[in-house]
């Protein structure tokens, strides 16, 4: 609308909008106490508005919220879009604060509470029909006075459409169109095919009021060469702020583009030979900090990430007693000196390494000098050294050490070639069979006497023995014979005996006598057979008698859940009622009683006390209805989500009792299914209800966030606590109604409930799935009631 359409003597036009009939008939008889306005039209939801207010052109639209097909806010948002003169004032019964920030991000002029109407309608439509705002079209070609056509980069500007409206000089000579080239083209005439898109993002920024800060691209000459260029593209505003075009800045960066390149390439390859060499580079600062260092220097300090070494002291790696040392040494490379040195490093970990290290002076640009070292971990020739040393000790000690445990062990043991030839057996092999050397000692082992009446054993060792000098460990449960005949049964082993280099030397039988083993675990199966019998029988009837109670259990839980749904449901709907029918009826009479004050202060002065004390006592039951048909079913909740509902409840509570709740529940939180909204809306609600009645605490702590594909809420006070004895009580069930149906109202939802309490205060954290594959009332045939 142009500033002329306000400054016409003819009534302004208001279109009202509201779904109910008798709030908009009130509108309408208080609008008709002036001839400065008319009632252009009405609309009974969001869409209807939105259709008549193309159609009529109001001057004014006074929009309700709460409608159904399109609510008022979105509604207001694309009149205020298609239609800028038109202005919007909202009216709503929802919360003040909430509808407030609703109006402001949908460009409405002003927010009138319904209870208010009476009073503040008529000054509202005054005080904006005196304000009177002028809108200045003024021409895009008037914003375009600051570009200048003197400047080194090349200034363009265009309209929305990417019509080139004007080109300077300098991009005359960066491009190689001359201005009458240029203009009246699309902008695209300089833009790759490739680019394209980009030129679409920007004019969507453009027209969201955004500005684009050098934004580095490639761009087209005349002669077809592309070059690079950094753009900063601003909007372009008429007088009325209307966006009508844009002013492009392009910088051509193309040299700058190669030597960054350049210098990147080098930098690359430097860093590719330092990072591939094996051993350890570095590079030191005077002062010891530790500026640079390779990923093969990284590992030997064990450190997973240069952010964990780099920066700090280098000094704090060299263990104590060579640390001077290596100061010094530092010192006198950063001097100009070149020079080597041993020295022991501490990893992160603990670990000691020795180091081998040459290092050199290097002058940085500043003029400092570092230290450039490449270190060679050295720690295993010096082990090696120190190793060969002490083999010559070992292999006397070993000998001995053998012949100790070969003779004190507990096993049947032997030694033998990798043919098969036994050539020693301890002692307890021999004697405790009966046996002499002389008939075991010299002989194929398979041949030795302790097989000979067990043809399959003698088999077995025989087919085992060349695996066995491969490497290959044999194992087997066989038969052998003492020396009057008796059978004994035996766990035989055959191990290959190997050197450092991995060559089988010998072989060593070993052997255990099982006998009696085996007959203790034969008793001991047939009475573990026997006792089995006995529990599979037993666990049958539990089972049945399990199985009766948990069919009991889930009708009881299946009736408690069917409970909690209907009375959600009732609450909804008796809310409904209270809002649909009590409060819109209130906000008629409210109307009606601000009419009636008006006309006893013209008419009857003596009742103008009484008409008032009767409007403070409609605004006062307004209220109540309003808060008790919340706190029943927040409307918010469907509306808004959580986050609104959340908000007005604990602001609620706080002014009723006094109770100091924070809140944190991020604005972005989004929306979830219905039901598992209410849920944790309820679960919020019985918390803090329980600590306003029975926790004597003075605050309390809400948070409610999506973690790990779920929604977690966390409730807690800094009250008087419970017992471990009342908690365990409650845990289990045998007391707190309240806990249990928290519990019972999770449970068709996946969700867990934890709760925690000692003397400094109780918390409950309940975690919730946000995309269950069926929730658990589906599971049994049916949903929840609407």
């Amino acid at each position: 609308m142009c500033s002329a359409h306000f400054r016409r003597m003819d009534p302004r036009k208001i279109l009202i909008v509201d779904d109910h009939e008798a709030v908009r008939k009130s509108i309408r008889s208080l609008l008709s106490l002036s001839s400065e306005w008319t009632v252009c039209g009405e609309a009974g939801d969001g869409l209807e508005a939105l259709e008549k207010a193309r159609r009529l052109l109001p001057d004014l639209v006074l929009m309700d919220v709460s409608m159904p097909r399109m609510n008022g806010v979105e509604a207001a948002r694309r009149i205020r879009g298609e239609m800028p003169g038109v202005e919007v004032i909202v009216i709503s019964q929802n919360d003040p604060d909430l509808v407030s920030r609703q109006a402001a991000y949908a460009g409405a002029r002003s927010y009138i509470p319904k209870a208010e109407l009476g009073k503040r309608l008529l000054p509202t439509i005054e005080e904006f029909i005196s304000g009177n705002p002028e809108n200045n079209r003024a021409q895009a070609s008037d914003l375009l006075a600051a570009i200048v056509d003197s400047s080194d980069d090349a200034i363009v500007s265009k309209n929305l459409d990417g019509i080139i409206t004007s080109w300077n000089k300098s991009a005359e000579r960066i491009f190689g169109y001359s201005a009458s080239e240029a203009i009246g083209k699309n902008i695209t005439l300089i833009i790759p095919l490739d680019r394209r898109s980009e030129e679409t993002d920007i004019i969507n920024r453009l027209r969201r009021g955004e500005r684009v800060d050098h934004f580095q691209t490639v761009r087209r000459r005349k002669d077809g060469t592309m070059l690079d260029v950094s753009l900063t593209i601003s909007p372009v505003r008429d007088a009325s702020g209307k966006i009508i075009g844009a002013s492009k800045v392009a910088r051509d960066i193309t040299a700058q583009k190669r030597s960054e390149q350049a210098l990147r390439e080098s930098e690359e390859r430097f860093r590719a030979i330092v990072e591939t060499t094996p051993e350890c580079v570095k590079l030191v600062a005077r002062d010891g900090t530790l500026l640079h260092m390779n990923s093969s220097g990284l590992r030997t300090i064990c450190a997973m990430s240069g952010d964990q070494a780099i920066g700090s002291s280098v000094y704090d790696l060299i263990a104590p007693e060579h640390r001077e040392q290596f100061r010094a040494f530092n010192e006198s490379v950063c001097a100009g000196n070149r020079g080597s040195l041993e020295f022991d490093i501490i990893g992160l970990t603990g670990q000691r390494r020795h180091m081998e290290s040459h290092s050199a002076p290097l002058r940085n640009p500043d003029g400092s000098i570092s230290q450039l070292a490449v270190a060679r971990d050295v720690t295993e020739r010096k082990r090696a050294e120190q190793r060969e040393r002490q083999i010559v000790a070992e292999t006397v000690a070993a000998t001995a050490k053998f012949r100790a445990v070969f003779e004190q062990t507990t096993q049947f043991a032997g030694i033998m070639t990798n043919e098969g030839v036994l050539i020693d057996a301890n002692k307890l092999s021999l004697e405790a069979c009966g046996y002499r050397a002389e008939e075991v000692l010299g002989k194929p082992f398979w041949e030795a006497a302790w097989w000979r009446d067990f043809p399959e054993s003698q088999a077995n060792i025989r087919s085992a023995v060349a695996p066995a000098a491969r490497g290959i460990p044999y194992r087997e449960t066989i038969h052998y014979s003492l020396s009057d005949g008796t059978p004994r049964l035996l766990d035989f082993a055959l191990y290959p005996i190997v050197d450092d280099a991995g060559n089988v030397l010998f072989l060593h039988p070993t052997g255990i006598d099982i006998t009696e083993m085996k007959r203790t675990e034969e008793n001991y199966r047939k009475l573990a057979q026997s006792l089995e019998e006995e529990v599979q029988a037993r666990t049958r009837q539990l089972e049945n008698r399990s199985a009766e109670v948990l069919r009991q259990s889930e009708l009881l839980r299946l009736f408690s859940q069917r409970l909690l749904h209907a009375q959600d449901a009732e609450r909804r709907h008796v809310a409904r009622e209270l809002h649909d029918s009590a409060g819109q009826t209130l906000t008629v009479l409210g109307m009606n009683v601000a009419q009636f004050i008006q006309k006893a202060k013209r008419h009857a002065p003596e009742l103008l006390d009484d008409a008032e004390q009767i409007d403070n006592m409609v605004q006062q039951l307004h209220r109540e209805i309003r808060t008790t048909s919340y706190l029943l079913h927040p409307p918010l909740l469907d509306e808004s989500g959580l986050f609104s509902a959340l908000h007005w409840y604990v602001q609620g509570l706080k002014e009723r009792s006094g109770l100091d709740i924070t809140l944190d529940v991020a604005e972005q939180f989004g929306r979830l299914p219905r039901d598992l909204e209410i849920a944790i809306f309820r679960l919020v609600q019985e918390s803090l209800t329980n600590i306003h009645r029975h926790s004597n605490s003075k605050t309390a702590s809400i948070r409610v966030a999506r973690e790990n594909g779920g929604v977690v809420a966390d409730i807690r006070d800094q009250g008087s606590g419970m017992s471990a004895e009342k908690l365990a009580e409650i845990q289990s069930g045998s007391s707190g109604l309240g806990i249990r149906g928290m519990r019972e109202r999770l449970r068709p939802l996946h969700g867990t409930l934890r709760m925690e309490s000692d003397h400094n205060g109780t918390r409950i954290i309940a975690t919730i799935p946000t995309e269950p594959s069926l929730t658990g009332l589906e599971e049994l045939g049916f949903k929840a009631a609407v």
